[in-house]
């Protein structure tokens, strides 16, 4: 379901991730542990397309690497609740 290969991410001239790689099956539920600045946040924000990355996402045999959170372009994106607040979407 969620393919992530070699996944690299810097903040400026700071290289954030460094090589990640993960699979997640149906049905399986994954944490990210670690300690402080370890790059769990930077991981799943990559993920939904808020960091620049490097490397390859595949969500359901699809590329998402790159493509920028906007609408329902992307797999994980944000609509407005009926409290008129943002949240997140998964496809």
């Amino acid at each position: 379901m969620l393919d992530v290969t070699h996944l690299y991410a810097w903040y400026g001239k700071s290289h954030v991730l460094q090589g990640v790689t993960f699979q997640v099956a149906q049905g399986e539920i994954v944490s990210l542990l670690g300690r402080n600045g370890v790059g769990r946040s930077t991981t799943v924000k990559t993920i939904m397309g808020e960091v620049e990355p490097q490397g390859s996402i595949l969500f359901r045999n699809e590329q998402i690497a790159g493509r920028k959170q906007t609408g329902k372009g992307h797999p994980f994106h944000t609509q407005k609740g009926t409290d008129g607040g943002a949240r997140r979407c998964w496809m």
